[in-house]
């Protein structure tokens, strides 16, 4: 966040444009109680906190993309190491087996806008699945999938429906935006804010959700990092859900209970970030981040991925996040609606070096 204007000032604000611009304050989730000035503190957050905020940030000491492509081997050990310092455990076995077990049916939904440019959805994902079989996971209870054909064919993948190996499609079974009511739930679900209709994937074929995003700057939502690739990459008409730079409707669509309670784990894809111009990338405003980032909590990696791509915003001599007509507000939002932290205080941000 830059200098001249804290969080508080912030959402100080954001209400009074909402007000100015028409929109009822009545649907802008605001908080219960006065916020605390943004004042560092040396105070430690509890065990609990602490368990719930953990996100850990694994950066490579050299470069991962190796010509125009992630060293799989070197992600693999990326994966090995967060997973292991996520969850506590001695062995990345044990780590993926405190987290789902071999008779479940474990999605991993990738954010294929932009993968092209934003490269390793393909070799993080490979690097996951062969951590699930090793924990005895039968492959074909994978299913790697996104929204759009178009954009999942770019990550890497081939089409797979077939009842042998990795099960890899998406939504709109190629149809486009056009074809993902096609693909969707056939009951509605209440948002908070008008009925949504979720990918039957989601709903229907599996029992757990791996959320893969991408470390990446949106003009609409400020940026786009886990919280977003779920709101606007499950439901069947995200382009409704675009108004006041996303806000509250990413949070909303996160706390509908069959996408909340599925979703077990969030890795943010930081191999190659995006700082300006998202969603779609051009490769002159990307970098070679080198890391992946995981949680548990959404919130709390949208946080620390946010500060990335301010930090990186700055380096660039570009204007803040938070001094665009588009800002990130969606992640306090989240905050407000109980999916995670995003008081940097509260948030145990480790990183490992590999």
């Amino acid at each position: 966040m830059s200098n001249d204007k804290t969080r508080r000032e912030f959402i100080k604000e954001t209400c009074v444009n909402t007000l100015l611009s028409g929109v009822f304050l009545s649907q802008i989730p605001l908080p219960l109680d006065p916020l605390p000035d943004d004042t560092k503190t040396n105070s430690e957050p509890d065990s609990k906190t602490n368990l719930q905020s953990l996100v850990v940030d694994v950066k490579s000491r050299t470069e991962i993309i190796k010509g125009m492509t992630p060293n799989i081997s070197q992600v693999k050990q990326m994966m090995d190491s967060g997973i292991t310092l996520l969850t506590g455990t001695d062995n990345p076995k044990a780590a993926w087996k405190s987290l789902f077990h071999e008779d479940e049916r474990v999605g991993i939904k990738i954010n294929g806008l932009g993968a092209d440019i934003l490269a390793g959805n393909y070799q993080i994902c490979w690097a996951i699945v062969d951590a699930l079989k090793s924990i005895g996971v039968k492959e074909n209870n994978i299913i790697i999938w996104d929204q759009y054909k178009h954009y999942f064919l770019t990550s890497g993948f081939k089409i797979n429906r077939s009842f042998k190996g990795v099960r890899t499609y998406t939504t709109d079974g190629g149809g486009g935006k056009e074809a993902l009511d096609s693909g969707s739930s056939y009951r509605e679900y209440d948002s908070g804010y008008g009925a949504v209709k979720i990918s039957r994937i989601l709903t229907s074929e599996v029992d757990s959700l791996i959320n893969l995003g991408l470390l990446k700057d949106h003009g609409l939502a400020g940026v786009s990092i886990a919280l977003k690739n779920i709101s606007h990459g499950v439901v069947s008409r995200p382009d409704n859900f675009h108004d006041n730079s996303c806000d509250p409707f990413i949070a909303a669509i996160n706390s509908i209970p069959i996408v909340k309670e599925k979703i077990k784990l969030h890795i943010c894809n930081g191999i190659v970030g995006l700082y300006e111009g998202g969603p779609m990338p051009q490769k002159r405003h990307t970098w070679n981040s080198n890391r992946i980032i995981l949680s548990k909590d959404p919130v709390a990696l949208d946080t620390i991925g946010m500060n990335i791509i301010e930090e990186k915003r700055i380096e660039k001599e570009l204007r803040s996040l938070f001094n665009r007509p588009n800002t990130p507000k969606h992640i306090e939002t989240a905050a407000k609606y109980g999916l995670g932290i995003s008081d940097l205080n509260l948030i145990n941000h480790k990183t490992a070096l590999i």
